[in-house]
């Protein structure tokens, strides 16, 4: 489908090496924002790793997983599992969500 270079790449180390770049991208726009944490006598730059945490641990995830068989489906179910303690957490913090 991209071509005979990239059918070469070993589909493993690709996705992790993919899932480790792409953890970073959401920091650079938003992210969490450790004062919040800090607010609840919570270290906050702790909290917020682990948010970078479990988004650089999606593309381990996707690799080391073989269920479900078709990596379309794997990726976003990965990425859910993975993302759900971090988004419970933020949801139990008071004042998620407002302005």
């Amino acid at each position: 489908m991209l071509g005979q270079p990239f059918d070469r790449l070993p589909y493993r180390p690709t996705a992790i090496a993919v899932g480790l770049v792409l953890a970073w991208v959401p920091s650079y726009l938003h992210g969490p924002i450790p004062e919040k944490y800090d607010l609840l006598y919570i270290q906050g730059s702790l909290a917020v790793w682990c948010w970078y945490v479990a988004r650089m641990s999606i593309g381990f995830w996707i690799a080391a997983t073989a269920w479900p068989r078709r990596w379309f489906i794997r990726g976003p179910l990965c990425g859910f599992f993975a993302m759900l303690p971090p988004s419970l957490m933020s949801l139990a913090t008071p004042g998620c969500g407002e302005p």
